[in-house]
């Protein structure tokens, strides 16, 4: 459970964000336009919402089980991953703290054993010039 939000496990390969806080309808509301408004090579990255309400008083997104490995090898895919979302005007805020070491709370793995962010409420589009 974060400051901001609850996340309850719906069994079902789903979970429900819901909101405590007003910065909590800030983090929905950021994590569904960042889902709904990014190409798919950074989408593929992106825990799924599956369904929200309008006001952004909840949300459920797709559940993942695989914690993040512990290797060198998905270190260096992180870091891949971190530099396509650059790329693509994303700055991934979270998943990695400020020693470079990957934040394993909020990474996971698909059942592809693709890296999944599943917390991604404090992203940032980079302003065009």
């Amino acid at each position: 459970m974060g400051s901001r939000r609850i996340v309850y496990d719906l069994s079902n390969s789903k979970v429900l964000k819901v909101v405590k806080t007003t910065y909590g309808i800030k983090s929905n509301i950021r994590e569904v336009r960042t889902f709904n408004s990014c190409p798919f090579p950074v989408r593929k990255h992106l825990a799924k919402i599956i369904d929200y309400e309008n006001k952004y008083g909840w949300l459920i997104m797709g559940k993942y089980n695989r914690n993040f490995p512990k290797s060198k090898e998905y270190k260096r895919k992180l870091y891949e991953m971190r530099t396509l979302f650059k790329e693509n005007g994303i700055i991934p805020y979270e998943i990695v703290n400020r020693q470079g070491e990957p934040n394993f709370q909020n990474l996971r793995l698909d059942q592809n054993g693709e890296i999944v962010v599943i917390d991604y409420g404090n992203f940032r589009f980079l302003r065009k010039k």
